[in-house]
């Protein structure tokens, strides 16, 4: 137990900012911002380190981890912290597009609910009127949610 607190406590600055260098290099490459804040802590407590070389080395670490996920927290609930989608039918347009297509009942639908083949892709389908079309049944696409088309018997 003694040598883990004698590590602990010979932490140096430079350890922490090599950390915080680590973890903002992975940030980088990965773009989630989940790396981002305790890169920028260890870097902050390296510098306290630099400041006050006599810092206990468990308090070090609990900074550390208090102040990574206080920011991660923080940035994530703050409005600049939000995902934010620059085209409001990113997500929805795919489905949306096949309105008015007529596609073809994969699998016998149960309570209303099945599968359709649209081109070579297989989608989940919810028929409008919650009837219970047949294998091979032609139906006509009235709408999206999501990735669950809305079908209705073609005409």
């Amino acid at each position: 137990m003694g040598e883990v607190a004698q590590f602990v406590n010979d932490i140096q600055p430079w350890h922490w900012w090599t950390l915080g260098a680590i973890l903002i290099a992975i940030e980088i490459a990965s773009t989630t911002f989940y790396l981002l804040w305790p890169g920028i802590a260890a870097i902050l407590v390296g510098v306290l380190k630099f400041f006050d070389p006599a810092l206990d080395g468990r308090f070090e670490i609990f900074l550390f981890a208090v102040l990574a996920v206080a920011a991660t927290i923080i940035w994530k609930r703050s409005p600049w912290g939000q995902v934010r989608s620059t085209h409001e039918t990113l997500n929805t347009a795919r489905g949306l597009n096949y309105r008015g297509r007529r596609v073809t009942a994969c699998e016998d639908f149960t309570s209303g609910h099945g599968a359709v083949l649209v081109d070579d892709t297989r989608w989940s389908a919810a028929t409008i009127d919650g009837s219970a079309p047949r294998a091979g049944a032609a139906l006509e696409v009235v709408d999206a949610d999501g990735t669950t088309l809305k079908v209705r018997i073609a005409i």
